[in-house]
Formats: structure tokens, sequence, C-alpha cells
């Protein structure tokens, strides 16, 4: 069983712009507006699978829904984003670590569903402002 917890320190926050790195495997969202760090993009780290779902204009997140997802659980993951609309698949067998699953929440815009090592809001110089990890 998955347990999600929320994390309300990604609340209205707005992304313009979403790009994957897929030799670091990074998937950056570019901000525009961040009330609780001010930060300027969101990083997410050794992405092993993630999907955005209804990208528009103005995307502001609502909240973002994390847990710690074991080896057994990725799958399980995988499909319950699956449930939810996304087109999610393994990139490549992420091995027998913890990663977090990460949902992030829409106020309106796009979901995004992440199984990654860590999600960090970065500052305009990246360094991280705030950093949740598996």
């Amino acid at each position: 069983m998955i347990a999600f917890k929320g994390d309300e320190r990604f609340a209205d926050v707005e992304f313009i712009g979403v790009t994957y790195d897929p030799v670091g495997r990074v998937l950056k969202l570019s901000v525009s507006s961040d009330p609780a760090d001010n930060c300027e993009a969101v990083l997410l780290r050794d992405v092993a699978a993630f999907d955005v779902i209804h990208f528009t204009r103005q995307n502001i997140i609502h909240y973002l829904d994390i847990a710690r997802v074991t080896a057994a659980d990725h799958q399980a993951f995988v499909e319950l984003a699956r449930s939810e609309g996304a087109a999610l698949a393994l990139a490549a067998d992420p091995g027998p670590d913890i990663l977090l699953g990460a949902a992030f929440v829409p106020a309106n815009g796009a979901t995004i569903f992440a199984l990654c090592r860590s999600v960090e809001k970065c500052s305009r110089d990246g360094q991280p402002e705030y950093s949740v990890t598996a």
C-alpha cells in the first residue's frame, strides 16, 4: 500500500514550462510565481518515470502528494498514475531503491506524476531552497 502525504510548501506555485534532460534524468519545471520560497524552478532528480497531463498556459500547483515507494511498489505507483490518466512507464529498471512517488495536484492546469529520487525548489542561482528526498 502506497501512503501519500501532502506537502503544502508547493501550494500556489505557478509553473510555465517543463523540460526534461534524459542524460541527467532531471525534470525541470520553470516557475513564474512561488509565494512560499520565491523559487525559480522545481527540479525532480533521478527520474525513473514521469508524465505531465493537461499542460496549459497557466499551471498552478495546489499541493504535492508524496510517498516513499519501495521497489516492490514501483509498478503499483505506475498503475495508480495510469488510473488517473497518465501514460506512465518506467524508463529503466529503477533497481532495488526506494524512490519518491510524486503527484503534483493542480489548482488548474497540469497534473504531474513522477518516480524520482528528490524534488527541489531552487533559487535563481540553482541552489536548493527546499527539498523532499526519498
